[in-house]
């Protein structure tokens, strides 16, 4: 058995991942909602602790980040409501889109992945597992 095969079929590798609850990070808004269904959301920045005095001054760094989501991408997004788990999305973005469970889960978790990563998305742990 190759190495690829055990990591895709080790106990919970993505059972956990599509039991998980995504929400909309709170403090993420709509900045623009187009006739195509495309989304610009705007996220909150941090300043890093190194742009405080004499630098902040020489440096403006922008108080919010857009994020610009096609009409796929919205869908993805409102669709994670703190309710829906990820399987529930997947099913739901298959069953819209023509697609089989496997092609849909690759293209969602894929989105959701760089959603995470742009702060526009959180995942809802749940404590009692």
């Amino acid at each position: 058995m190759s190495r690829r095969i055990q990591t895709a079929s080790a106990p919970g590798a993505w059972d956990d991942m599509l039991k998980a609850v995504l929400i909309p990070n709170r403090a993420a808004r709509v900045v623009r909602e187009e006739p195509d269904g495309s989304l610009t959301l705007a996220v909150p920045t941090r300043k890093p602790s190194f742009f405080r005095g004499l630098l902040n001054w020489l440096v403006r760094v922008p108080q919010e980040r857009l994020t610009v989501l096609d009409s796929l991408g919205a869908g993805i997004w409102k669709a994670c409501d703190g309710k829906r788990s990820v399987e529930a999305i997947v099913v739901r973005f298959a069953t819209f889109h023509h697609l089989s469970f496997h092609e849909s889960r690759v293209s969602v978790t894929g989105y959701v992945t760089s959603l995470l990563r742009r702060g526009v998305l959180a995942v809802a742990v749940n404590p009692r597992g």
